[in-house]
């Protein structure tokens, strides 16, 4: 039977930092925990300083984790606020540059390669977009214990019908558990185009939460990163009040079974356009 051993849990406040040019650099999560296709670093740039991306062949995900007292994330010509779950998605051959001052900012920074054509079944990789909290859509579960917004993911449709990400190299977005909420009992595993499965990862901010996996469990506090291999049976818990983590698969190619009785299983509603408007399903086919 699988236990908690099973995944691995990283505090990230602690992981060794190196200094670069930016400020500071903790690889967080890659190929030392089994992670294939994802690679991810906490960053922060220090006051004064500012971080320049360059895509390359890969896939990049920025995700603004706090917000400094001035800042802006440059993209396409174009100068944004760096706020709080503002971020890009980078294509291969892009580049994004933040720049901050008057406090730290701390990013959380994906790199995905460029999947198979298998994997994209026929979507055509990009383009790259900036996005924040207002131009996401949000979705509760059947349970209304759980919201999440995701900021790159190919089966969520925008409001014009057209699609948030038109790449499966990677799904990933924010979740909030309220208080007493909790994922059904699950695991992942790969497909015929992606047979290893994804590369999945939490990566709490705000609240506390418990990882069950098998009889045993462990509490997961603010900066914690777990990496959960293929195949591994999981279930996340709020705990203590609510939990706010952001959640990562890569690449998006990848079969979940519910393993545990609840009927509300794992779907998910679009939040109403307007009160009173019926609830509309996510298809995540």
């Amino acid at each position: 039977m699988a236990t908690i051993r099973d995944v691995s849990i990283i505090d990230t406040n602690h992981a060794k930092a190196r200094t670069v040019p930016s400020g500071l650099e903790r690889l967080v999560c890659g190929p030392e925990v089994g992670s294939k296709n994802l690679t991810v670093y906490r960053r922060t740039i220090e006051a004064g300083k500012s971080l320049d991306v360059q895509s390359g062949k890969d896939y990049h995900l920025l995700y603004l984790m706090e917000t400094p007292k001035k800042g802006t994330l440059e993209y396409k010509g174009k100068s944004n606020v760096a706020e709080e779950g503002a971020g890009v998605l980078l294509i291969p051959g892009e580049s994004a540059r933040i720049e901050v001052s008057g406090s730290s900012l701390d990013v959380l920074h994906m790199i995905v390669p460029k999947p198979p054509a298998a994997v994209e079944d026929g979507l055509p990789g990009g383009p790259g977009y900036f996005f924040n909290r207002k131009t996401l859509r949000g979705l509760s579960d059947s349970s209304g214990g759980r919201v999440r917004r995701f900021c790159a993911e190919s089966a969520v449709r925008l409001l014009d019908g057209s699609r948030l990400t038109s790449t499966n190299a990677i799904q990933a977005g924010e979740m909030h558990y309220h208080e007493g909420g909790s994922s059904p009992y699950h695991k992942h595993t790969g497909t015929p185009a992606n047979p290893d499965g994804a590369a999945h990862v939490y990566m709490t901010f705000k609240g506390r939460g418990k990882v069950e996996v098998g009889d045993t469990a462990q509490e997961i506090e603010p900066g914690t990163l777990v990496f959960f291999p293929t195949g591994v049976p999981h279930r996340l818990r709020a705990h203590g009040g609510p939990l706010d983590y952001f959640e990562i698969q890569a690449w998006r190619s990848f079969k979940t079974s519910i393993l545990s009785e609840e009927t509300q299983g794992l779907k998910w509603f679009y939040e109403a356009e307007k009160p009173g408007a019926p609830r509309v399903e996510w298809n995540q086919s």
